[in-house]
């Protein structure tokens, strides 16, 4: 049996950048004067009014054939991040070349935004605006979300009712996402059945407690499911964006799967642990050392890869540019391969 003809066991992964999106949120006890607890629907309506404030629509126009004026044709939404005015929203509402974008608030400024930084990889990019001191969100921690939580989407729907609620639950994590048939588009999102529309791209995935968990950033067609990035890895790209106009991603150059006891056994692997290398693709990082179809990577700069510590989670690690250490079992011969990271474009 093939290692390639392996299904539901084996997760393909495209190594094209190391990052490891995650979300987590904490639920937070809340009591009404006099100590009695506040309800579940008491709990959520508070969370949702703390964040509307920083929750904003981002509309794009466009100049009309043959003429000087412009019309709306792009709608969106974005959180503020910071009270000097950078927003956060999806790369994927700021791509329009010819576009001029500005920000409405929740208490009806209409302010011009200028794009700062994209990352169309990731579907996040940076807006900033001035001249006024802004409400801001707030971030969960992103290592804990668990499915069933109740979340709480908020946006801009059909580009026509802002500040939009809907609330649903975690319905799954580290979801890969393919837009086509050569590689995953999205990692690792958060899978939500809150009810997402056309408008509510860039908003805030919300828990009760009130911290962003999420950015929405995609919807199923027909399924009734929607996927947001995960607030940490939103965090980490943020300070590249500000600074560089992007992210930098470290590029590998193979395909892999992680290695179990399925895979090792249908492969004739000597090791319990690691990441098979599927392919390697010609004149990436990993050609250039030496890297082979068949090899399985078992360390990154001597630290395991394992079933939890997989091997994209370790590479989020470097830039690109950097050199690091692969060690190599090459059916039961250990190598040690040096490798310079590319960027991923």
């Amino acid at each position: 049996m093939s290692i390639r003809k392996l299904s539901g066991v084996l997760i393909v992964f495209t190594l094209l950048n190391g990052s490891l999106w995650w979300a987590a949120t904490s639920q937070s006890a809340a009591v009404k004067p006099g100590g009695q607890a506040l309800s579940d629907e008491q709990l959520g309506v508070l969370a949702v009014r703390s964040v509307k404030p920083a929750v904003v629509s981002v509309i794009g126009s466009a100049p009309l054939p043959n003429h000087h004026a412009r019309q709306d044709t792009i709608f969106g939404s974005g959180f503020i991040v910071s009270s000097d005015g950078y927003i956060v929203t999806n790369s994927h509402v700021v791509s329009s070349a010819n576009a001029e974008f500005r920000v409405l608030l929740l208490d009806g400024k209409n302010l011009p935004a200028r794009i700062v930084g994209v990352d169309t990889y990731s579907d996040i990019a940076l807006l900033k605006v001035e001249g006024i001191s802004m409400a801001t969100v707030r971030f969960g921690n992103s290592d804990a979300l668990e499915t069933g939580q109740s979340v709480f989407a908020i946006g801009d729907a059909l580009g026509k009712y802002q500040h939009t609620v809907t609330r649903g639950v975690v319905s799954g994590l580290e979801r890969d996402v393919s837009l086509d048939s050569s590689r995953p588009r999205y990692k690792n999102l958060i899978e939500t059945d809150a009810t997402i529309n056309q408008g509510n791209s860039g908003g805030p995935l919300i828990n009760m407690s009130g911290e962003v968990i999420g950015m929405t950033t995609l919807l199923e067609q027909g399924s009734g499911l929607g996927f947001a990035i995960p607030s940490n890895y939103i965090q980490s790209t943020l300070e590249q964006l500000k600074s560089l106009g992007k992210a930098t991603r470290p590029y590998l150059g193979i395909s892999y799967v992680r290695v179990d006891q399925a895979v090792k056994a249908v492969a004739g692997l000597s090791v319990d642990a690691g990441a098979y290398v599927q392919s390697v693709t010609g004149g990436s990082p990993a050609a250039n050392a030496g890297v082979r179809e068949g090899d399985v990577i078992t360390r990154i700069n001597g630290e395991a890869i394992g079933l939890t510590q997989e091997l994209d989670k370790l590479l989020a690690r470097f830039m690109s540019g950097a050199q690091i250490l692969l060690r190599i079992d090459r059916a039961g011969q250990q190598l040690d391969l040096p490798v310079i990271l590319g960027e991923y474009k």
